[in-house]
């Protein structure tokens, strides 16, 4: 049985969902996301939920949200946390303030990231990092970056992957990373946009470690929209060895 020595959701409260406000300058939304783990030969299991508030008001935005596992699997590592989001809208979901606090292996564990003007001006993990066991994270590569969340706010609006085009730059508190959006295919059958993208390491990994985290190092990203006008979300897929992460909103 595989093991992941790191939480597979080292980011997973990443994942937080809405419609854009597209028609209104104030929006205050409720969603709850189901997030499933599929091996191959096996049926997908429920692993997490999370359930998200999210607040959009003129140009600013705050995000709440809380993750709660569900079936301990061998495989996966159990987490539970709650975080937040703040932040501004300028083309793309910029943050200002970013917080999350869980629970791993009975340890908690926080983050906290503070940006000015496109740049890191603070970060906090607690406990700290041994910073000499990993990669290289220098100022430079940290600019104009944005928190594994925020991410997820753009990417779940179709138009701000540019058609499946985009290169966003992310920085969790520890690892720093692309995700580089390269191919759009229309699936006819279903009536559905597949996004495509690739994840490219840049630094805060351990040397000569292999990442089992599905979302500090996947093999393969995708995610889905429907092919109509509002190009609403599907899902989201990530795939790291033999590991498949689904998410799907609980309807």
């Amino acid at each position: 049985m595989l093991l992941i020595k790191k939480s597979v959701f080292t980011f997973i409260f990443i994942f937080f969902f809405f419609i854009p406000p597209t028609l209104a300058d104030t929006l205050n939304q409720e969603r709850k996301f189901n997030i499933y783990a599929k091996l191959p030969l096996v049926p997908k299991i429920k692993i997490m939920e999370i359930n998200t508030l999210l607040n959009v008001e003129n140009e600013s935005f705050h995000y709440e949200f809380i993750i709660n596992s569900k079936n301990i699997v061998e495989f996966i590592n159990q987490i539970d946390g709650k975080g937040k989001v703040e932040g501004f809208v300028n083309n793309l979901y910029q943050p200002t303030k970013y917080t999350y606090t869980y629970i791993r292996k009975k340890k908690e564990k926080y983050v906290e990231i503070d940006y000015d003007d496109n740049k890191i001006v603070k970060i906090i993990n607690v406990p700290e990092f041994d910073n000499s066991k990993l990669s290289v994270v220098n100022d430079e590569m940290l600019i104009d970056t944005i928190d594994p969340s925020s991410f997820f706010l753009n990417v779940l609006d179709f138009n701000k992957t540019e058609s499946c085009k985009n290169k966003f730059k992310i920085f969790d508190g520890k690892r720093r990373y692309d995700v580089v959006f390269n191919n759009l295919t229309k699936n006819t059958d279903n009536g559905t946009i597949e996004c495509e993208a690739k994840q490219i390491r840049i630094g805060g990994y351990k040397k000569e470690e292999k990442v089992n985290d599905v979302f500090a190092a996947s093999d393969y990203i995708k995610v889905i929209y429907k092919d109509d006008k509002l190009n609403s979300f599907v899902g989201y897929e990530a795939r790291n060895g033999s590991i498949k992460i689904i998410i799907n909103e609980s309807l």
